[in-house]
């Protein structure tokens, strides 16, 4: 076919790869139609494996703190803006945007 090996980045050294998640479709989706299409079960196109479904995540792992992005990137400042903080409070009294 003259295609190159999937998974893309086909660079990337095969035996690298966390094989056990290679083929798992994990939905994070509402509701389970995800589970219907062809990524969720059945054999892959590159023939190697079969896919399956999970609903969610298979890991018990605990969910890591969110980050604390630095404030120079986003012009904001660790202190609330008084004025803005008002001035959503009417807003939202108001019902307008």
């Amino acid at each position: 076919m003259g295609y190159e090996q999937l998974p893309v980045p086909s660079n990337f050294p095969q035996r690298q790869e966390y094989t056990a998640v290679s083929y798992q479709y994990q939905n994070f989706s509402d509701g389970p139609a995800a589970a219907e299409g062809s990524w969720a079960a059945g054999p892959t196109p590159d023939g190697k494996g079969r896919f399956s479904y999970h609903d969610g995540p298979t890991t018990t792992a605990p969910m890591p703190p969110p980050t604390h992005p630095d404030a120079r990137l986003y012009g904001t400042t660790e202190l609330p803006n008084t004025v803005e903080k008002v001035a959503g409070t009417v807003q939202d009294k108001l019902h307008k945007e």
